[in-house]
């Protein structure tokens, strides 16, 4: 059987004070991002430099944090738990019911959720905007059709692999290895440093550069933009 070029559609709905995410940028005037995994999250926030110290001890409080860097106002963070949970009233129900797909990472600005969404039918993304408005005050903030199959998810994270230096690849490459990530941790950075013949403090200012271009190249690359 050939292959059928069917467009997909994309719709991206904005749901107002929908969360503890949600707030948190409206009381600080921040923008987060976040990718979720199965126990701990990953996530990014912009703000105000002044603001970093106040947000990152609200989240603590909120969903933990583990690890963060901090680069004036931009910080990436580890969640200790999965931040979506503080996302009330939730989403998945509906995106179930009218088959559509949520496309990460989840973005958070001006007090609201912005949850991208694609489908293959436009009739669906229709059906799930009126079903997400028996729980939320929502709206659409835009809407395409995507045609072609260079419109494809995977294809538009052709050629996006960051430049990591020979050092950064090595230090971040052993730390995913070595259990850096697992919650608990199964190494220490100083124990990663040893490993690699290098100081600690070295080694860590590695690893952050090295995490650095990879959420950047993430972000660049997502369908959420």
């Amino acid at each position: 059987m050939g292959a059928v070029d069917t467009p997909m559609h994309e719709a991206t709905f904005r749901l107002h004070g929908a969360g503890d995410l949600a707030r948190l940028t409206d009381a600080f005037d921040a923008r987060i991002s976040l990718w979720c995994n199965d126990h701990s999250d990953l996530l990014e926030l912009r703000c105000s430099p002044v603001d970093v110290d106040p947000i990152l001890e609200r989240l603590d409080a909120v969903v933990g944090v583990d690890d963060a860097v901090v680069d004036g106002g931009d910080v990436v963070a580890v969640t200790s738990t999965c931040a979506r949970a503080g996302d009330a009233p939730a989403v998945d129900s509906h995106l179930e019911e009218h088959g559509c797909l949520l496309v990460p990472p989840l973005r958070y600005a001006d007090g609201m959720r912005h949850c991208r969404v694609l489908a293959l039918e436009a009739d669906r993304l229709t059906g799930l905007y009126r079903s997400l408005l028996e729980s939320f005050d929502v709206d659409v903030g835009a809407k395409r059709e995507l045609e072609g199959v260079s419109n494809r998810p995977s294809d538009r994270l052709q050629g996006s692999t960051p430049t990591l230096s020979r050092r950064q690849r090595q230090v971040f490459t052993l730390a995913l290895e070595r259990g850096y990530y697992e919650i608990p941790r199964e190494i220490t950075m100083a124990e990663l440093a040893a490993e690699v013949g290098i100081d600690r403090r070295t080694a860590d200012e590695h690893r952050r550069q090295a995490e650095r271009k990879l959420l950047e190249t993430l972000a660049e690359t997502s369908l959420v933009g």
